[in-house]
């Protein structure tokens, strides 16, 4: 925004506030389209082909792993003493409104389970799948109606609610009994999902709210300016949620940072200003002419940070999850009004402060840090040399480790019944192969076939648990494979009770693997090698890809990973490229980037140091975080004089940075304090996010302050005078 457009639109303060008052009621207007229902799911892009064939495996199959009950007794279940308890907790339950039916180990209590062809000699195949083998837990599966969901304003109410009165219901019937009762499945993933996106949302507006009044009351001082501060950050945040609304992105836990993010950047950014106009004033300028200097000095470090920010982020857009990309959208847009809205409804209250000279004790020490560093240009410089290649091989040694079923505290109520559903079961880490034949006709002795070798080969694997398929019932059954054939062609599935292996067509079997806990690389080096022995023994029948939610995840993870890191490069190219056209130089650009980049790659040899991993939290901080560090660098090249500067350049020099360096020093704390509200979070993501983002904004300080005036003199100064 040119500097007589600021002041043009200063003249028509009305037409201004007008214009504001129509966009905040439209944006209003759009709330009702806010889609606040969080989903698992929503981290999977629609078109993806895999997400795809998993839906269409959900809706063949009927789903086993919505939601369990794991009821764990110090008594053997086996005993009978507590079976009458059960058939009673089972007919209690049945009378929710919510619950459809309620199977598992009940079915094999009341006897429904035996009636199912199984021969009366021979063990229920799905017996171990129900009871512990120590006998001490037991699982049951509710089918909830869904259509009840309606009652409610978001589905995510619905289940909370729902799973709420299910818990609450089990826990009164069976704590007198002395036993415990756990939720499970992807229900209660959801479950625990809204509410860790709840509980978010309770602690980070309280805790942004502190962090505004505490640099407000350290620094700033100026009622009318934090005023319309605060102002500014609130119509900032109506705006972007208008337009989460009406263009109905896709939201989710990660969601939740995003209005910190916003406020935070706006305090941050919009203190140039604060700082400029102090400063003008403390010189004897009057209000208006020191609001003038500060637009002038500050417009084009503002616009330029700007622009870089908003690049940043919107490189999230190429994730391939819609909740990162809708992140990036959100706050890239948020950076863009912010601006538009520092230059003129900031500036237009600015006009009522009370013009007092007052003096601006602000990190005043920092330039005398500086000063005291570039004393020493070889050991600092040698220094950082040495560390990075130390950071560099750190670096190298990171690993993918994402699993979407950790990202919960320990004592979580999720995390809790996963670790009882591996020490009694064969855990939650399903996988599933849809085996069919090549003519679409009904599953016959080809399929039966392959299917028995797929499940010997699969069980000699050591990361798998346990695999359960069609076969399993048949052997139960003492049926020949010509009488199963028959037995199928004269029963449906639902009367055989074969939902979960068997297509309603009958011309596809569903085989299930239960695998043991494994990071996203373990799962795809998996995948790859059971798709090498498909390629060498599938040939006469069809075979889906494997399907299972935390793959998904694993190549989520991974495709999000590659998109970052790609993202993180073509930024710091960019960034490179505008500091040389903005200074007319090579080194300023080779500066900027190794300014921006180091403090990046020092975080994240700290971070595998620590043993951290690549996850789905900490790969966004590759695509955004540029784009926030890199504001400083500009703020302090572009008051640096060029190559062309005068003999006394070293002066200049350090009177530029004496103007800036204070004053990024308060936006670095502020932003540092900001994104730390993000450990409150009980979502491993954000926390991971939060953690990374606030060190690597500190360590872009350190470089900033510390070696840019080195290598400002030893390269840029250096030239001049030779």
């Amino acid at each position: 925004m040119h500097t007589q457009t600021v002041w043009k639109i200063q003249r028509y303060p009305v037409v201004l506030f007008v214009v504001i008052a129509f966009l905040l009621l439209f944006s209003l207007l759009g709330l009702h389209r806010l889609n606040l229902d969080v989903d698992f799911s929503d981290y999977f892009s629609p078109e993806d082909s895999r997400f795809i064939a998993f839906n269409n495996m959900g809706d063949n199959f009927e789903r086993h792993d919505q939601l369990w009950l794991l009821l764990e007794s110090k008594q053997d279940w086996r005993d009978g003493e507590l079976n009458q308890s059960l058939l009673a907790f089972v007919s209690q339950i049945d009378k929710q409104s919510d619950i459809v039916s309620v199977q598992g180990y009940n079915q094999f209590v009341q006897g429904s389970a035996q009636a199912n062809k199984i021969l009366p000699y021979k063990k229920h195949p799905r017996l171990d799948s129900v009871l512990s083998n120590d006998g001490h837990a037991i699982l049951l599966q509710f089918q909830l109606d869904e259509s009840k969901a309606s009652q409610f304003k978001t589905r995510s109410l619905w289940l909370i609610d729902t799973l709420d009165n299910i818990k609450l219901q089990s826990q009164q019937f069976w704590q007198p009994l002395k036993v415990e009762s756990y939720l499970n499945g992807t229900h209660a993933l959801n479950w625990q999902y809204a509410k860790v996106l709840r509980h978010d949302l309770t602690w980070f507006a309280p805790s942004l709210l502190l962090v505004i009044f505490v640099m407000a009351a350290l620094f700033i001082r100026q009622k009318v300016w934090i005023a319309a501060l605060c102002l500014n950050s609130l119509i900032a945040l109506v705006f972007t949620i208008g337009v989460a609304a009406w263009l109905k992105l896709t939201l989710a836990a990660i969601s939740a940072f995003v209005p910190v993010i916003i406020v935070t950047l706006a305090l941050a950014y919009a203190s140039h200003l604060y700082f400029g106009w102090r400063r003008a004033v403390n010189n004897g300028l009057s209000n208006e002419q020191a609001l003038t200097e500060t637009v002038r000095v500050n417009q084009a470090p503002l616009f330029y940070s700007t622009v870089t920010t908003i690049f940043g982020f919107c490189l999230l857009t190429f994730s391939p999850s819609p909740p990162i990309q809708s992140f990036g959208l959100l706050v890239a847009f948020a950076v863009l009004c912010n601006y538009l809205l520092s230059l003129t409804t900031l500036i237009y209250f600015a006009k009522f402060s009370v013009v007092k000279p007052q003096r601006i004790r602000l990190f005043s020490s920092v330039v005398g840090l500086a000063k005291y560093n570039v004393k020493r240009p070889n050991a600092v410089m040698l220094g950082i040399v040495l560390i990075s290649i130390a950071a560099t091989f750190s670096v190298s040694k990171l690993t993918l480790n994402d699993d979407p079923l950790s990202y919960f505290n320990d004592d979580n109520p999720f995390t809790v019944s996963s670790q009882k559903m591996r020490q009694y079961f064969a855990g939650i880490n399903l996988q599933h192969y849809v085996v069919g034949s090549v003519s679409g006709e009904q599953v016959d002795k080809t399929e039966l076939s392959f299917i028995y070798k797929f499940a010997r080969f699969l069980k000699a694997q050591a990361e798998v648990n346990k695999v359960q398929h069609l076969g399993d019932w048949i052997r139960s059954t003492g049926l020949g494979q010509s009488q199963f054939h028959q037995l199928l062609a004269n029963n449906s599935v639902t009367e055989l009770h074969l939902q979960s292996e068997l297509s309603a067509n009958k011309s596809a079997a569903l085989v299930t693997l239960y695998l043991k806990p494994m990071t996203a690389m373990e799962l795809v080096a998996f995948e790859k090698k059971v798709n090498y022995w498909l390629e060498q023994n599938a040939s006469q029948v069809t075979v889906s890809p494997p399907l299972g939610s935390n793959l998904l995840f694993a190549h989520l993870s991974i495709d999000n990973a590659n998109n970052m890191l790609s993202s993180f490069g073509v930024a710091l190219i960019a960034l490179a490229v505008l500091l040389s056209i903005l200074k007319r130089s090579l080194l300023f650009g080779f500066m900027g980037l190794l300014l921006n980049f180091l403090p990046l790659l020092w975080v994240f040899a700290l971070w595998q140091l620590n043993g951290g991993f690549i996850s789905l939290g900490t790969a966004v901080v590759l695509g955004m975080m540029l784009g926030v560090i890199v504001d400083d660098t500009l703020h302090l090249m572009l008051k640096l004089p060029s190559e062309r500067g005068s003999e006394d350049t070293i002066e200049l020099m350090w009177q530029g940075l004496s103007k800036v360096l204070p004053v990024i020093s308060f936006t670095t704390l502020t932003i540092a304090l900001g994104f730390s509200i993000g450990l409150l979070s009980n979502f491993a993501p954000i926390a991971q996010l939060s953690l990374l983002s606030c060190l690597v904004v500190l360590f872009a300080w350190g470089f900033d302050v510390l070696m840019l005036p080195v290598l400002y003199q030893r390269w840029v100064l250096r030239r001049v005078n030779d």
